[in-house]
């Protein structure tokens, strides 16, 4: 399909000569042919195409109302198929939610079951604007199959643990998932869920993978002082120190997380190339403390965005998401200036795509925001109406691979919604009939 979307704001970037960014607002037009963006500018350079060359031809044109066209959001770490676990565990600290909560209903699940839930957060995502997913979660091939049928980019992130099966069952399964997801629409990459769900043998299987294909590696670190303080009483080192030292980093990669992480720790990421996917609404929620962006930044680290998964956040808005990053500056430094508004919008645009390793250039992936409604009067200073004012609600559009995905409240390429949502509920009676819960 080649798509024109006309009569829009246009959100664009330029760089300053200390390399940070700048984001301003331009009448402006996208064209995509298929999968790629043939155009991208403002409308005086638009029109002056259109007057002077023979015309392209569109299968169709889209009038944008003045809204304001943008790259989607990037959800950099999540689990999606924890839709069903959404508000079900209350008030507990991480490791507690995990152990007590969450473990036991997730050892009930199974292929289909993770499928349907997929599909609930693909909903949720495409709602609210996000047009790329890096998720980590059991039953891969589950859930790159409801990526795959909705539309969705997505990257699926190794989870090994000592839950998963044996050394050879994990190393076996990261060879087949290297090996199926190659393209730019569903790809991998090698991980593991964390350091205290691993011993030293897994880890060093891993870090021979990542030797053998020089691969990045990703993993949940430095979640809670107590994820810290009992790996240094384990090994002497903070969970950073010890998988650099194993060699996991030796290809970059990111963590997830990184709340509680010492200025050794700042440095040995920077020299590794090892990005923070970060998850403020996750990590508020549960206590687990707020992330250091100041000493982050000002450490030379790379910065992305995720939700988590929504049992823990409970939405998968990454407006939300910057929201609270931005508020959380602010308080830990006690300085409401500590950190740039456009650090966030370049982090949840395009940080969490660099440390994941994505290069997706021209790809057609773009969101269009409702500037015509309350929370977004006025119009003026747009970046940090889109941090502090906006939220996915706002989102009236989303385009991923150059299709409209998601239009006005409507879902395109998409099965029946709502057979979506009573495949949830069927699969989620079965589960709690299991737990024996309500």
């Amino acid at each position: 399909m080649r798509l024109r979307f006309y009569h829009a704001n246009l959100l664009s970037e330029s760089i300053r000569d200390d390399e940070t960014p700048v984001f301003y607002v331009q009448e402006g037009e996208i064209w995509c042919d298929g999968g790629k963006i043939t155009f991208r500018g403002p409308k005086s350079e638009a029109s002056e195409i259109l007057r002077t060359t023979t015309s392209p031809q569109f299968d169709e044109e889209i009038d944008c109302g003045g809204d304001l066209l943008m790259p989607g959001m990037k959800n950099m770490h999540t689990h999606s198929p924890m839709t069903f676990l959404r508000s079900y565990a209350e008030g507990l600290p991480l490791e507690r939610w995990l152990n007590e909560a969450v473990f036991p209903m997730e050892a009930l699940l199974d292929a289909e079951s993770v499928e349907a839930f997929t599909k609930v957060a693909i909903l949720e995502y495409l709602r609210n604007g996000t047009t790329t997913i890096f998720d980590m979660y059991h039953f891969e091939d589950s859930v790159a199959k409801a990526c795959s049928e909705m539309g969705m980019r997505f990257l699926l992130c190794g989870n090994v643990n000592l839950y998963t099966g044996s050394l050879s069952d994990n190393e076996s399964r990261m060879r087949r998932l290297n090996a199926t997801y190659t393209s730019p629409m569903g790809g991998f990459r090698l991980g593991a869920h964390a350091e205290y769900t691993n011993d030293i043998a897994m880890l060093e299987m891993l870090a021979s993978l990542a030797h053998e294909w020089k691969s990045p590696f990703y993993a949940h670190m430095s979640e809670t002082i107590k994820e810290v303080e009992d790996c240094k009483a384990r090994y002497g080192k903070s969970p950073v120190e010890l998988f650099c030292d194993l060699g996991l980093f030796d290809h970059g990669g990111g963590i997830f997380h990184g709340v509680w992480l010492s200025d050794r720790d700042l440095t040995l990421l920077k020299e590794h190339g090892v990005g923070i996917i970060s998850n403020p609404g996750s990590n508020g929620k549960l206590a687990s403390g707020m992330a250091p962006y100041k000493r982050i930044l000002d450490a030379g680290v790379k910065l992305g965005f995720g939700t988590d998964g929504p049992a823990s956040n409970n939405a998968l808005d990454m407006f939300r998401e910057i929201y609270l990053a931005a508020l959380y500056s602010k308080l830990s430094e006690s300085d409401a200036i500590a950190v740039p508004d456009e650090a966030f919008l370049e982090g949840v645009l395009y940080g969490g795509t660099q440390i994941a390793n994505l290069n997706i250039g021209d790809a057609a992936d773009f969101i269009l925001v409702g500037l015509r409604s309350p929370n977004m009067q006025p119009k003026e200073n747009i970046v940090p109406q889109l941090i502090y004012s906006a939220s996915g609600a706002n989102v009236r559009m989303t385009v991923i691979d150059g299709k409209i995905l998601y239009r006005d409240g409507v879902y395109k390429y998409v099965e029946d919604v709502e057979r979506i949502y009573e495949d949830f509920d069927r699969h989620l009676k079965q589960i709690k009939s299991k737990r024996g819960t309500r």
